[in-house]
């Protein structure tokens, strides 16, 4: 028998906390995730794009594509929403979780960036402005995809900056599935890309064919149109800047007025002031990260003056087209703040925790507080149009189901609900009218597209209203009937 001291006591080797810290590890998109399904405690509804996406998803399962009528074609949505439309009602909830993800994770990532350049309240600098924005409010509530494009862009540039350059140029590749605008770029960093390491050639070679294929060849086989997308996009509505005297001067314009003034002035001057306050202090940020800020900017505005020109040439110059750029803004503001604060107080007293994150609330207040105007309109408007949404499949139960609805005639609807109609009655857009006034026999899907607003289209043109009546009302809709004989 061996000595006491020599006794051991073997234990397994088993990884006790390696759940624990995969969960810590991933805790961020966990909540992403987690704060996206809350959203739809509130009323929850795609606008027009995206039901056109939607749509375009279930005809693609269905062989039966047709891309003639509606938004231009977008191809990373449609690659969501075509395995989404086997869920059947769930697709349109399913596609606005993604754009929200898409949002939230956006927002993280100008926190991440922020932070990366100039500390926690240079993070929140960035994400605050950004996060409160009108545009991103609404866009993410509706399911528009811009917030998914700002998420894609920033990762990007991530991987780029952590030196990852196949993984920038997928994600960049993602980014540029959303916006014509991102093509140059991708162009220019696959062209590096080859120049720095030829053995990515197959990578980017297949990028570079994927993109004119998924833009393009789903247009061929839904319109027969190659260039159908870029067709509809020189179709502006009457308040485009496509129709101001100076297209290019209305862009930047809107653009400037897409932040609030102390964002743009606030950023300006604190990337100044920390420069020459650092220099004079012995401070001043490195010289690699002040070219890294100074390359975002020129991302940026390579971005506007591109949507300008765009615009000069018949596009419709729409504010969503310039949501990356003012994103760049926001973390470019965000570094100047936090490298301000680094400056004056020291990155030892700037970086200490309990510090920052005072100096992150007051950051975050101040960039923060134009939104206390905007944002309980922007959260009313969109509710009204999530409630209008939600209202259509009651109304056409009421109304005898989609079968009947459709066998009392042509179907018509405002412009802006066509798609959404078309959803819920399992239609092309092509087959529901919204440009010319009502044909017997005709079925109307009347609505009040926004609060107050006088129902639309009208019903006039139907003539003898003796024998017009009403199928179905909702609230904010009311559907009317010239129907055919019988039915």
């Amino acid at each position: 028998m061996p000595p006491a001291h020599e006794l051991t006591v073997s234990r397994p080797s088993v990884p006790s906390l390696a759940l624990p810290r995969v969960g810590v590890r991933h805790w961020v998109a966990l909540a992403v995730l987690g704060l996206a399904a809350l959203s739809f405690l509130i009323p929850s509804a795609p606008t027009y794009d995206p039901w056109a996406w939607i749509i375009w998803g279930r005809e693609i399962a269905h062989l039966d594509l047709s891309t003639v009528d509606g938004p231009s074609w977008k191809p990373l949505p449609v690659l969501f929403t075509i395995p989404f439309s086997l869920f059947g009602g769930l697709a349109p909830d399913l596609w606005v979780f993604v754009a929200r993800v898409g949002t939230l994770a956006g927002m993280v990532m100008l926190f991440r960036l922020g932070r990366r350049f100039a500390g926690v309240p240079g993070g929140v600098a960035a994400v605050v402005p950004y996060a409160l924005a009108p545009w991103t409010v609404r866009n993410a509530a509706m399911g528009n995809s811009e917030g998914l494009l700002v998420a894609l862009a920033l990762v990007a540039i991530e991987r780029h900056l952590d030196g990852r350059p196949r993984a920038a140029f997928l994600f960049a590749l993602g980014a540029a599935l959303l916006r014509p605008e991102v093509w140059p770029f991708v162009g220019l960093y696959g062209l590096w890309l080859l120049w720095r390491e030829p053995a990515a050639r197959r990578l980017v070679v297949v990028g570079f064919a994927a993109l004119p294929a998924l833009w393009l060849l789903p247009e061929w086989w839904g319109s027969g149109d190659l260039l159908r997308a870029a067709h509809r996009a020189q179709n502006p509505r009457g308040n485009s800047p496509a129709f101001a005297e100076d297209p290019v001067r209305a862009v930047i314009e809107q653009f400037h007025l897409m932040l609030a003034q102390r964002v743009w002035t606030g950023g300006i001057v604190a990337l100044g002031l920390a420069l020459v306050v650092g220099l004079a202090l012995r401070r001043a940020p490195r010289w690699r990260d002040v070219a890294a800020v100074a390359g975002l900017l020129v991302m940026a505005g390579l971005w506007v003056l591109e949507v300008a020109l765009m615009t000069s040439d018949g596009f419709s110059g729409n504010i969503r087209y310039l949501i990356m750029p003012a994103a760049i803004v926001c973390l470019v503001a965000g570094i100047g703040i936090g490298w301000l604060i680094r400056a004056v107080l020291g990155s030892r007293i700037a970086g200490m925790s309990a510090v920052a994150l005072v100096l992150a609330a007051i950051v975050g207040v101040w960039f923060g507080a134009p939104a206390r105007e905007t944002l309980p309109l922007d959260v009313d408007a969109v509710t009204y149009q999530a409630r209008l949404s939600d209202n259509v499949p009651g109304l056409i139960a009421r109304a005898g189901g989609p079968a009947r609805v459709k066998a009392c005639g042509h179907v018509y609807t405002g412009p802006f609900q066509v798609p959404l109609v078309a959803w819920h009655l399992r239609l092309h857009t092509t087959q529901v009218a919204s440009l010319d006034p009502p044909v017997r026999p005709a079925v109307v899907f009347r609505a009040k597209s926004v609060p107050g607003s006088r129902p639309g289209p009208s019903i006039r043109s139907l003539g003898d209203p003796s024998d017009v009546r009403t199928l179905s009302i909702a609230p904010g809709w009311r559907i009317v009937g010239a129907c055919k004989a019988g039915a």
